[in-house]
């Protein structure tokens, strides 16, 4: 089919094991999956060089690697723990939703699994904080008529007022990259030990 919601690539069938599959057979996954692991790396590391040249920090490509790490420990790290590329994930919208509930119903009750509830509890804290920062700068920058653009100052002000604390400017970028790089470490984690 060429529907992008349909459009499906699936890894070979458990039967093979860890070897190569025909092509039509999971082959085409295998090679997809090999390629995709080689680019991403490959980008990460282009990141770094970057980072190099330009003097900076390596934050860009660390957190493109717990995504990077994520990815491989599905569709790499998983599949040869449990002896079969089977195990991967498939490659398209709707069979790769399916797998994600085959999967959960596959180990009983995967909201279960500590690593899953502190996964999904960092992803909500990523969304959660970053939509209050989020809403806050917009609040700031869209002043109404007659008013000047608000400076950091009343920002900081706002949420030592509401809340008592306010992690500054940097801070809160700061939080939101260690949240949601957590978020994607235990969603790893998890994956690999349920099964």
């Amino acid at each position: 089919t060429w529907n992008p919601w349909l459009i499906s690539i699936a890894p070979p069938d458990i039967s093979y094991g860890l070897g190569l599959a025909p092509l039509n057979e999971g082959g085409f996954w295998q090679i997809i999956t090999m390629c995709a692991v080689g680019a991403f790396v490959s980008w990460a590391l282009r990141e770094v060089e970057i980072c190099r040249k330009l003097g900076i920090g390596y934050h860009v490509p660390f957190a493109f690697s717990v995504a990077i790490f994520a990815y491989v420990s599905l569709v790499v790290v998983r599949p040869m723990l449990l002896g079969a590329w089977g195990f991967g994930f498939p490659y398209g919208i709707f069979s790769h939703l399916d797998w994600v509930t085959n999967t959960g119903y596959q180990y009983l009750h995967l909201h279960y699994n500590p690593a899953h509830m502190i996964a999904v509890s960092f992803f909500f804290t990523t969304t959660l904080a970053l939509a209050l920062h989020g809403s806050l700068i917009l609040s700031a920058v869209n002043p109404g008529k007659g008013e000047e653009v608000k400076t950091p100052e009343y920002e900081d002000t706002f949420f030592r007022d509401i809340i008592g604390y306010s992690v500054g400017t940097l801070g809160i970028h700061r939080v939101g990259l260690f949240v949601a790089l957590s978020a994607g470490f235990w969603s790893a984690v998890c994956i690999v030990i349920s099964g």
